[in-house]
């Protein structure tokens, strides 16, 4: 048995079900400071737990860098992605109580569930749901949902223009609406919001007292973290975007220690301080795989990836690894947890990073195969990030450099001016004040720019830095046979939201 040592900001807790060593622990301690300096991160929290305890809790860095707030085990963060195990593991709960069945067609139970064909609509389960292979492509249909005024309904509705990707139930394609869908399910069999359920079945007994469901709650609780993104050498603050409107995908907003009480129910299959959430055989349901994925060469000691519902599953280091991701404008989440070692991680921070990622791998690396000395995934992420950034400005410098060069001559402005009109999405309006073009996205108020002329009928424009960290992108217009506008397409080079899904249309 190892001293206890135990301090404001660190607990170190070593007992006979943690074999691992105080010196561990202390190395994984001074990896993440040096990795919260490398990728400058404003602040980070780190937990590890076992079934019954945590063994470290920690925070790295500030809250909130303007007022010099630090980060602690009860800080909150968005934890975004982490929250579908909460909505799968729910529904999980109905199938035990005969409430539901995994084979259940999702229109079944809401009428207006539509997807690109009939057939998928109508043999689409609520397994299918909670495991990403409806046969769209991954992230599709997110921009009906991020920061917009619709309603979840009209979400999903919409989501029935998407043009498909693969064949239905032949692929994994990540559905942050396949998730808001089965939601919706829980609701209508329960008779009661998903929030109001999550936080009866799971939140109150596991005394996860400082778990949030919406940004709206932010406001009568305090320590919450500020989300930053990291561009030109400085850090932007962003504003809280609510998600209320796809909250079964990623609503839930948490801190290390609470997490924790989570990742100890799912260590302990279910089970914890002598109630049971759910049984072994939905445990095992939960954590299986349901659609496989590709495995990178370049993934060491990875043998096979797959998605199970709700949990993303691999292996590594001879191990089951059981996780998840969270990403939320300024926020990147990562959870992990071993059952055949009894060990959980979360990874918190405010910033918009890979760090986690590697945080998670070293953590395992140490912790799994005790490699004190091991390969430093920080510094070989970091590098792969700096040759695409490098790549990145010198595209835009390029990019920049043409502006006005092709075609320095647009038609007048009010030309542009009208409603354009997209089936999936809805309306962009565009306008001109004070002799400057603008535009905005009508659905989603946080888009809106000024537009500059770039060349021909192209134009390049960018949100507003505190509502979002997305970068340049361009808009542009075609033209008819009679050079009247005639459409209007939008184009933000990110790996997250498909500006291009959308086709507007200018209205008579």
């Amino acid at each position: 048995m190892k001293k206890i040592l135990f301090s404001l900001t660190v607990l170190f807790f070593i007992n006979s079900a943690f074999s691992q060593t105080k010196e561990q622990i202390e190395i994984l301690d001074k990896y993440y400071q040096k990795t919260l300096d490398e990728w400058h991160i404003p602040g980070m929290a780190i937990a590890i737990t076992t079934g019954d305890s945590i063994i470290f809790s920690k925070g790295y860095g500030y809250a909130n860098l303007e007022k010099k707030t630090k980060v602690d085990g009860n800080t909150l963060f968005a934890i975004a992605s982490n929250s579908k195990a909460f909505t799968s593991t729910s529904i999980a709960q109905l199938v035990e109580q005969k409430k539901l069945n995994w084979s259940d067609k999702a229109i079944s139970h809401l009428p207006y569930y539509k997807l690109y064909n009939d057939y998928t609509t109508q043999n689409e389960t609520v397994e299918d749901l909670l495991s990403h292979r409806n046969g769209l492509v991954t992230f599709g249909g997110d921009l009906l949902w991020y920061a917009t005024t619709k309603t979840p309904e009209e979400i999903i509705s919409a989501q029935q223009y998407l043009k498909p990707k693969y064949d239905f139930r032949t692929h994994f394609g990540y559905s942050n609406i396949g998730f808001l869908s089965a939601g919706k399910v829980l609701e209508k069999v329960t008779d009661t919001t998903w929030a109001t359920y999550v936080s009866t079945h799971f939140l109150k007994p596991l005394k996860m007292n400082r778990t949030l469901t919406s940004t709206d709650q932010i406001k009568k609780t305090n320590n919450i973290a500020t989300p930053y993104f990291y561009e030109n050498g400085k850090h932007n603050e962003l504003k809280w975007v609510n998600w209320d409107n796809i909250a079964p995908a990623g609503a839930l907003i948490s801190s290390v220690n609470d997490y924790s009480k989570w990742l100890q129910l799912n260590l302990n299959q279910g089970t914890l301080n002598g109630k049971t959430y759910y049984s072994k055989k939905t445990y095992n349901k939960l954590t299986s795989a349901h659609v496989n994925l590709n495995v990178n060469p370049n993934d060491e000691k990875v043998h096979f990836k797959a998605y199970g519902l709700g949990w993303a599953i691999q292996d590594y280091q001879g191990f089951k690894i059981i996780g998840h991701g969270g990403g939320y404008d300024g926020m990147i989440s990562k959870s992990t947890f071993v059952p055949e070692k009894n060990i959980g991680i979360i990874i918190l921070t405010n910033s918009l990073s890979w760090a986690p990622g590697a945080l998670m791998y070293k953590t395992l690396d140490v912790l799994l195969a005790n490699k004190l000395d091991g390969k430093d995934w920080s510094a070989n992420y970091l590098k792969y990030k700096v040759k695409q950034d490098s790549t990145a400005v010198s595209g835009f410098a390029k990019n920049e450099a043409l502006r006005g060069q092709l075609n320095s001559k647009p038609l007048a402005y009010k030309d542009y001016n009208g409603t354009y009109s997209d089936k999936i999405y809805g309306d962009v309006i565009v306008s001109t004040t004070n002799g400057n073009l603008n535009f905005k996205m009508v659905d989603t108020p946080i888009y809106n720019a000024e537009l500059k002329h770039w060349n021909h009928h192209i134009f390049t424009f960018r949100f507003d830095k505190n509502l979002s960290s997305l970068p340049q992108g361009k808009l542009w217009f075609d033209l008819d046979k009679n050079g009247k506008v005639e459409k209007l397409h939008i184009d933000v080079p990110n790996p997250d939201f498909y500006f291009t899904e959308f086709e507007f249309i200018k209205n008579k």
